[in-house]
């Protein structure tokens, strides 16, 4: 999480408020936490995977996550799917917020793995 600056987060969630979007709950400082989902047979907390920053539109539940490029990209997969597959349960949407330099990154695992997210250029 250290390569996700504050900046990075204050950025992502002021586009978050001036969408609309209410209940706010980000993964830092001075917000309440969005819940944390863990792998089955886990009981560590370093495995647990906690969206970014999480929010709700007209009643449905949407995910954010900021997009840095990064050598385990099997965990990001696996965090974008899950991060996907609830979103779509609660009828809501995954967004992969871009930093510039991180964007086609994001969209080469978002096309090759099949993980339905919209992808905003922060």
């Amino acid at each position: 999480m250290s390569e996700k600056d504050s900046k990075l987060y204050e950025k992502a969630i002021e586009w978050v408020k001036r969408k609309g979007y209410s209940k706010v709950k980000a993964n830092i400082d001075d917000f309440e936490r969005p819940s944390s989902f863990m792998p089955p047979g886990e009981e560590e907390e370093d495995s647990a995977l906690t969206p970014d920053i999480t929010a709700v539109m007209r009643g449905n539940k949407c995910y954010f996550e900021i997009a840095i490029k990064s050598d385990d990209r099997r965990q990001l997969v696996t965090k974008w799917k899950l991060l996907d597959r609830m979103a779509a349960l609660k009828e809501g949407k995954f967004y992969l917020f871009t930093p510039h330099g991180h964007r086609a990154f994001a969209n080469r695992l978002v096309k090759k793995h099949d993980i339905n997210a919209v992808l905003v250029s922060l």
